[in-house]
Parts: structure tokens; C-alpha cells; sequence
């Protein structure tokens, strides 16, 4: 008598993002033990990250470190990129600009800020800059050359424009004083309000040093390596941040950020990477613990792993890309890029992973006036969009946690497999079946149809489909089905895809197979 077929469903394939922390058998199946170059789109589909394409030509081997998008009081946006020793004006084409200063500069770790009509750039060991077009074109120049210039400005390696004022650390010499400007004047730093907060009284145990800035709902944040110090000011008014009248709200101790570019502020929040993992500051002051609020908790050892092997903390990058919802880490040396979800968070208040791999970009920015996320690189400024990384394809790929089906002692024959997908039509895929926690995998090819239809939005079995419709020429929602084989007591199941100018999104796997042998 014919054995009764037993199946497994994944709806939503990887829903949860990456699981890699816990037991891949004990693990919820919507999770993923691999999901590179892939993000969760706004339906909880597990689907293929967009790629890049360059905006600038004629810019081979310029070598780009960094870029801030420098948007003037007339609405007019100025991108300003530079390497280690040159600065850039432009976009499509960049031309140089170089600034007055008696510096000689050899490193290209800026940190860039907008406060009025004016650009700033901070760096460790050199004199902070401003380029303005207030009263002459492309006017650059280090800060203590401008006319309305007093006092010391700080040679800082940390700047944040917030509340009207340029707030300034971390100096080669005083690592534990923050020093602000004057009020809506970044070039006065001795005259009107400007003045400084020294930390060293507050920090509840020993010493520490501030290691990045922020602000949100109307606090001023100072991380350090291991506390986060939180200050507000007394203004009933609030007409503008009172600098006299600061006074301490609460210091986090055993907690703090060990970068200055992974604070990214997303309107609701604030983002860090501490020693301890990605976290968020809302969480933080709730808990009140370095244990608990740990955004990339489910996969804590192998993210705090590839974070700890970088030689230079400070060439960690990070960016919040507010239209597709997710915050990026970037880590150089990995040549890993960690994607958080930021739509909702899951059940024990971690975020939703996916990776991105073998890409060599140096920096990610965002800019509010085209709503885009750029990157620099070596040979200029790209944009992220399209399905190709300039022009050339990448792969996508997805496994799942190891299953057993409920019989850990029953040896399992794969019979057939069906795939419900969605993406460009004609696009192939595999299948992967491994068995048995082993590597080498069974490859079964698969290829959308080629039929020019449109995709219906978020509910492709519900009723109101059709009214929440996207339109999109040449994407098709698929179900494949075709005969599989392989065996073993555990299975691992994957699709791999050459994402080559079109998108993939994975709707649903169902795997038919028979109960073999009591092993």
C-alpha cells in the first residue's frame, strides 16, 4: 500500500528574518538561518534587495569616503562629497573645491552637518571647515577664518547641528567635553551662549569618553562608550533650547555606543551600536538594562563576531532609509551590510534581519530632498534602485531553518516541491534540498512565466485584492510545482536566484514527501 504523503508549508518564508542565535530545529520556521541580498518588503515578503547604479561619470579612481547633502535657505541642494584629501561639488559631475585652511589633509573621516546657510565638517586632528554661498559662490574655508568668528572652536571628531546650535566632542586632548556654539551661529564659540558641559561629575563609576551625539523630544543625548547622559533644559517656553538652564535627566549606565556613525535618529527613535549589539535608545531608558534591549539579539554572536573583527571602528557606517523602513550597518572589513526592519518590531522587541554581501561601497546617505538613499565609492556617487548592481547581477539567497517534521527518527523522501513567487517574468531560480546538516545541497530549477501581468498588492488571495492593486508591467505571481528528490531524518530547504534586472519575491514553499525508515 502507497504511503501517505506528509507535507510542510512556509507561508511567508522568512517573515522573521534571520535566526542564527538559537537552534536552528527549535526554531520558529518563519525564521531564516540565510537571507543575504535580501530585505522584507512593506507585505512581509522575503524578497531580492534592490541594487545600485552610478549617478556621476567620468570620476574612475576618485575614491569617495563620504558625502553630506547640503540643502541652503533657498531650498537649493548642494551634494559635497570627499576622499582623504580632496572635496567634490556636484552630482553628475563632480569638480573639485578646496578649502582655505592651513591644514594639510590626509584623511577623509568626516563628519558633516547643516546649521542655516551653512555646511560643517569635523574631523579628528584637523580644523573644522564651513562652505557657504551666503555672499560669495563656493566660499570654503576653516571656521576660525570667518569674519564672525570667537573663541576656540573645537578640533572635534564629533559634531551634531540641533536646537539652533553646533554641538561639538571628542578632541585629541578632552574626550569628556562636549562644547556648543552660540545661537544660530556656528562660527562664534566664545561669545553670546556659547559654552561647554563637562561629564566627568555625572558618570556614575570611573571614567569615560563621549563617543557620539543626538537629540529627540527636545533632550540632549551624549553617548559615551558605557553610560548615555541625558540632558534637558528648563525653558517653559520652549522658544529655544536653554543652554542656562540644563540640568540632568538620567545617566544609562553599562550601556553606551563605541561608534559616532551608527547613531541614526529615525524621527522616533534613536539607533546605536553598543559593544553589546544594536540598540535603541527608547528601549534603553525603559529598561533601564544592558541585558535586555538588544535590537539584533537573534543573531547577537555572529554580528557582535564580524564587529569585533574590524580593525577600525570608526569606518563603521550606518544609514536610515525612512521610505523602505530599514536602518543598514555597514561593516568595511566583512563587506557585510546587516539590514534592521524598522516597520514593527517582533514579539521579544528584537528586529527583523536580512545581510547584504560583497559590496564595496564606504558610505550611505539619505537624502530628505529626493527621499534616496546614495552611496560613495571608488569611482563616485551611486544611487540605490534598479535590480542590477551596475549592470551586473548578484545572487539572492534564502535557507531555512533544519526540519524534522515532528519525526526526529524517521528517515524523510522528498517527493515534490511547489514555489509561489512573485516576481519579473522569465525569472530563474533553484531550489536547494540539503539533508542531514550537510552542505552539499540537491538543485532543482524553477522559471516564472513569461507573461506580461501585474502584481495585486498585499493580498494576492484576498477578495479585495484588485482594490489595493499595484500595477507593475512584467511581474507575475507564480506557483511552480515540480517532482524533487533527496532524503535524510532532517532537511534544510532554499532558493538561490541570479537577480539580473528584474525582482523576486518569495510568497510561499510547500514540500510534499513520505515517511521512510525508523532510523
Amino acid at each position: 500500500m502507497a504511503k501517505e504523503l506528509v507535507t510542510a508549508s512556509l507561508v511567508a518564508p522568512a517573515f522573521l528574518g534571520l535566526n542564527t542565535q538559537e537552534s536552528s530545529l527549535s526554531n520558529d520556521p518563519s525564521f531564516a538561518l540565510d537571507a543575504n541580498n535580501c530585505v522584507i518588503d512593506e507585505f512581509g515578503r522575503l524578497g531580492a534587495r534592490e541594487g545600485w547604479f552610478y549617478r556621476t561619470t567620468g570620476s574612475d579612481g576618485i575614491n569617495l569616503l563620504g558625502m553630506h547633502p547640503f540643502l541652503d535657505v533657498a531650498g537649493v541642494n548642494t551634494f559635497i562629497s570627499w576622499n582623504a584629501t580632496t572635496f567634490k561639488k556636484g552630482f553628475g559631475t563632480l569638480t573639485t573645491i578646496t578649502p582655505t585652511t592651513t591644514d594639510t589633509i590626509l584623511a577623509g573621516n568626516w563628519q558633516c552637518v547643516t546649521l542655516n546657510d551653512r555646511a560643517y565638517f569635523f574631523q579628528a586632528g584637523y580644523k573644522p571647515l564651513y562652505y557657504t554661498n551666503e555672499s560669495t559662490a563656493d566660499e570654503f574655508k576653516s571656521i576660525d577664518q570667518h569674519a564672525d568668528y570667537t573663541g576656540n572652536v573645537p578640533s572635534a571628531n564629533i559634531v551634531m547641528s540641533a536646537y539652533g546650535r553646533l554641538w561639538a566632542a571628542d578632541t585629541a586632548t578632552n574626550k569628556t567635553t562636549v562644547y556648543f556654539s552660540d545661537l544660530l551661529e556656528g562660527t562664534k564659540w566664545g561669545s553670546g551662549s556659547a559654552g561647554s558641559i563637562n561629564i566627568a561629575g555625572v558618570l556614575p563609576k570611573g571614567s569615560d569618553v563621549v563617543t557620539g551625539l543626538g537629540s529627540h523630544n527636545g533632550f540632549l543625548i551624549i553617548f559615551c562608550k558605557n553610560n548615555i547622559i541625558i540632558f534637558k533644559d528648563n525653558d517653559s517656553f520652549q522658544g529655544s533650547f536653554d543652554v542656562n538652564t540644563l540640568q540632568l535627566v538620567e545617566v544609562l549606565e553599562g550601556v553606551g555606543c563605541i561608534t559616532r556613525d551608527t547613531i541614526q535618529n529615525t524621527g522616533a527613535d534613536i539607533l546605536f551600536l553598543s559593544a553589546t549589539g544594536l540598540r535603541s535608545l527608547g528601549r534603553t531608558i525603559q529598561e533601564k538594562s544592558a541585558k535586555l534591549n538588544d535590537l539584533s539579539k537573534n543573531i547577537r554572536d555572529s554580528f557582535l563576531g564580524n564587529v569585533n573583527r574590524e580593525s577600525n571602528f570608526s569606518l563603521i557606517k550606518s544609514c536610515y532609509f525612512p521610505e523602505k523602513a530599514f536602518y543598514l550597518i555597514f561593516l568595511p572589513e566583512a563587506k557585510t551590510i546587516y539590514v534592521f526592519d524598522t516597520r514593527r518590531p517582533l514579539e521579544d522587541n528584537a528586529y527583523r534581519v536580512t545581510t547584504w554581501n560583497n559590496l564595496d561601497h564606504t558610505d550611505f546617505v539619505y537624502d530628505k530632498t529626493t527621499k534616496k538613499m546614495y552611496l560613495t565609492q571608488a569611482n563616485g556617487i551611486a544611487e540605490y534602485g534598479g535590480f542590477t548592481d551596475n549592470s551586473v547581477s548578484y545572487t539572492m539567497s534564502y535557507f531555512t531553518n533544519h526540519f524534522d517534521l515532528g519525526e526526529a527518527n524517521r528517515n524523510k523522501l522528498l517527493k515534490r516541491a511547489a514555489v509561489t513567487v512573485i516576481g519579473s517574468t522569465a525569472q530563474p531560480f533553484n531550489l536547494k534540498a540539503g539533508f542531514d546538516y550537510l552542505t552539499s545541497y540537491f538543485s532543482f530549477p524553477f522559471t516564472i512565466k513569461d507573461t506580461p501581468v501585474s502584481e495585486y498588492g498585499t493580498a494576492e488571495y484576498g477578495a479585495n485584492a484588485a482594490s489595493v492593486a499595484e500595477y507593475q508591467a512584467g511581474i507575475s505571481l507564480d506557483r511552480l510545482d515540480s517532482s524533487v528528490s533527496g532524503s535524510g531524518s532532517i532537511f534544510q530547504l532554499g532558493i538561490e536566484a541570479e537577480i539580473d534586472g528584474g525582482s523576486l519575491s518569495i510568497q510561499k514553499v510547500d514540500i510534499y514527501g513520505k515517511l521512510g525508515r525508523i532510523i
